[in-house]
């Protein structure tokens, strides 16, 4: 199982696609795959393609076990216990469905610019274990000839359960210019059909930071 990629990236109620399409750096020269393929290209509508993707050449496939997960699921579900996050938390550790990820909200004016940062610092091995960005493709049906300007950087870690590597790459993100609010959220969740707004009441963020800025501010 690849680190990251394979679900739907929104605190929307959007299901995976089965079809997205990627478009994946294999290594070579980042600066030219980058300039080759910017994610605010407007032709990425007419190639389908929904997604570009890095990976950090340290990474690791992490074999987890999806039917698993899922068959653990039901049973939780079917049980008296209440289905809680550490409960669910239990699941993806015991199933090694861990991976999760930082998103990152942008708009098409700046989407390139920002990126490249996160880009470079993902093939670097600052980040996780992949980093990946929609394009300009709609992949909603009835509308595969509209641009979209808003797009969506997910940064991939390996284990939402380590606490200490998922706010590392928080801090990573911030030491590179992203000073946006950044929301954290685990793929087992949508694996399990858990979004915004679910019976459980379970948050599907785990994490939301904000950039810390100094106050009062400095005289200058």
């Amino acid at each position: 199982m690849a680190c990251g990629g394979t679900d739907s990236d929104s605190d929307s109620d959007t299901s995976f696609e089965e079809d997205e399409k990627f478009t994946v750096f294999d290594g070579g020269d980042l600066g030219k795959f980058l300039n080759l393929h910017k994610p605010s290209d407007p032709s990425w509508n007419k190639e389908n393609t929904s997604w570009v993707s890095i990976w950090n050449p340290s990474a690791k496939d992490i074999d987890g076990d999806v039917d698993k997960a899922l068959q653990k699921w039901e049973e939780l579900q079917r049980s008296p216990l209440k289905v809680t996050a550490e409960r669910v938390k239990e699941i993806a550790v015991e199933t090694n469905i861990t991976v999760g990820k930082w998103m990152i909200f942008k708009h098409r004016t700046v989407i390139d610019e920002v990126w490249q940062k996160i880009a470079e610092a993902t093939v670097a091995g600052r980040l996780g274990c992949s980093s990946k960005v929609s394009t300009t493709y709609q992949s909603d049906t009835g509308q595969r000839n509209k641009i979209d300007d808003n797009h969506v950087i997910c940064v991939y870690t390996d284990n939402y359960a380590d606490t200490d590597e998922v706010m590392r790459v928080e801090r990573e993100l911030r030491s590179i210019g992203i000073n946006d609010v950044l929301k954290y959220k685990p793929d087992i969740y949508t694996h399990f059909d858990i979004y915004v707004e679910n019976p459980y009441n379970i948050k599907v963020s785990l994490y939301i930071t904000h950039k810390i800025i100094a106050w009062p501010p400095l005289r200058i």
